[in-house]
């Protein structure tokens, strides 16, 4: 899956097929640093064998071995903490000062407002509506909004997602005031131009089109659906082609004027500013925000899993076949969030897990395979992606079961909890770094109602992760008795082969063009035509 953009905005499930590579640069640049250290007891380096010769020829009777450098102890680290305020209309403010640099980051999650409240089968409604939310306003124009913040060398941006809808402004600090006058001014004053949804609409249709005759978009998108089933979560944010052509600037303006509430909104600040000076902009520039009420009642959530469902999306042009295997996972407030974090790193969150250890580097299967945790507000996704050679299909499929199974087994060893442990703990401080990263964290703590003290005790509660923790969560959520396996490609090339390793499996067969994401069977209907490219 594509990592995410920000909590809110970018969760939706992806087939990221460039991750492990990311990864493996990772793991050379860890060997590389080694270079020069001695090895093991009796073995020397390569770089301390060309000091002595410099030859770079390794003498007769010396032997070569890797060494993994060791961790140095831990630094201190302590998140910094917000201040906060909740101004008369309900909004919600965050304040993270910091004067290391003149910037100040600003985001602004509306959580009445995400995709997961578009209208009946109009998928797509809550992401134009942000998409426009910064092509003009009632005062301004898209040129003159983009004009005013290239103009000062910062950056103002929308976008929604499952969830709710996220607004970021970056400025220096001089020209915080242009910036958040900007920033209100596309929130509460919208103006829906028609000809920017025109625009907007083709921009996005060619996408789609695009998108569409990928084979690792369809995979993630049937994965959503199924997985999700009935629930607003399993589909696509941005719409169909059918939807988006549909799109109309009422339809927009109704959206923005029934979900875009203060008091279900969330803003932070973070950086060169103090706790006094954000609580005015926030007054002066959002105070005007006229306090509503707005539904927060939970979506219709997606039902239990029975049983094995393979489905089979048919592209007889296909060289390789995409896999993904995974079904319910856990919402981002659940306790069980941080010892699954844990668990998932051990068996397919890195190059050296479990599943792309035994995958890739043993098997040779796939460049690349890795587990992902996908939570939202009310539920979440498990998901584990790869592709291979269509004749490898049911090998690498029935490979990633078995390693579920044995993880769901149980039987962690130390160095694998040990491991996973100082590299989440270890890489969260530089995750935080930024006043965009710390404002980021800041909000998901509080729209996810984790405790105050969540992201300063953070790295501590992830090294108190204990084995048995870790193998109650691979039994609770990877067990295989449920289980949904999505595969796109050449399937006459395996299909039987495939159904008699999975016997009891429920299969589903539709070919690749034929497939309808809103339908509740995934197949368009006989009459259907796609809309022409435009």
């Amino acid at each position: 899956m594509k990592p995410m953009q920000n909590l809110i905005s970018k969760r939706e499930t992806n087939f990221a097929v460039r991750r492990p590579f990311v990864l493996l640069l990772a793991v050379l640049s860890v060997a590389a640093a080694a270079v020069g250290q001695d090895g093991p007891a009796g073995t020397k380096t390569l770089a301390s064998q060309e000091k002595q010769s410099g030859t770079g020829i390794v003498p007769s009777g010396v032997r070569l071995a890797s060494q993994m450098p060791s961790a140095e102890p831990p630094r201190p680290f302590r998140f910094p903490s917000a201040a906060e305020k909740t101004l008369p209309n309900g909004l919600r403010v965050f304040v993270v000062p910091d004067n290391k640099e003149p910037a100040v980051a600003v985001q602004l999650l509306i959580m009445s407002a995400g995709s997961v409240k578009d209208p009946a089968r109009s998928p797509g409604v809550a992401q134009m509506t942000a998409n426009l939310l910064t092509q003009g306003t009632e005062k301004r124009s898209a040129k003159d909004i983009a004009d005013a913040i290239d103009f000062v060398g910062g950056s103002l941006n929308a976008s929604a997602g499952k969830d709710g809808t996220t607004v970021t402004l970056d400025v220096v600090k001089k020209d915080l005031d242009l910036g958040l006058d900007l920033m209100s001014d596309v929130v509460l004053h919208p103006a829906f131009r028609a000809e920017e949804l025109e625009r907007q609409r083709q921009q996005l249709l060619s996408a789609l089109a695009v998108q569409y005759s990928d084979p690792q978009y369809l995979a993630s998108a049937v994965f959503s659906r199924v997985v999700y089933g009935n629930s607003p979560y399993g589909l696509p944010g941005e719409g169909t082609p059918e939807t988006v052509q549909k799109l109309n600037r009422d339809e927009l303006a109704e959206f923005q004027r029934a979900n875009y509430s203060a008091g279900a909104s969330f803003l932070a600040f973070a950086g060169d500013i103090s706790a006094e000076q954000a609580f005015a902009a926030a007054e002066k520039y959002f105070g005007p925000w006229a306090k509503k009420e707005v539904s927060t009642a939970a979506p219709v959530l997606p039902g239990s899993l029975s049983g094995k469902r393979v489905f089979l999306i048919d592209k007889p042009d296909a060289n390789l076949c995409l896999h993904g295997v995974g079904k319910l996972g856990i919402r981002r407030g659940d306790p069980d969030y941080i010892p699954v974090e844990v668990m998932n790193r051990i068996f397919g969150g890195g190059y050296n897990s479990l599943l792309n250890t035994e995958v890739r580097v043993k098997k040779g299967l796939t460049y690349g395979a890795y587990s992902q945790f996908s939570p939202h507000l009310y539920t979440g996704a498990f998901f584990v992606g790869t592709f291979t050679r269509t004749e490898k299909t049911v090998e690498a499929t029935k490979l990633v079961v078995d390693l579920l199974s044995k993880m769901s087994g149980g039987g962690v060893t130390q160095q694998e909890l040990d491991f996973a442990r100082d590299y989440l703990a270890g890489v969260y401080p530089i995750q935080s770094e930024t006043a965009e990263q710390v404002a980021d964290r800041v909000l998901t703590a509080a729209i996810y109602d984790l405790p105050p003290d969540y992201n300063r005790t953070y790295p501590d509660k992830i090294r108190g992760v204990t084995s048995n923790q870790v193998d109650e969560m691979a039994k609770r959520y990877l067990a295989t008795d449920d289980l949904d396996i999505i595969l796109v490609g050449n399937i006459s090339a395996f299909r039987d082969v495939f159904k008699k390793e999975f016997p009891q499996a429920a299969f589903d067969e539709i070919p690749f063009d034929q497939v309808d994401i809103l339908a509740s069977d995934l197949r368009k209907p006989k009459s259907a035509k796609m809309p022409a490219t435009p």
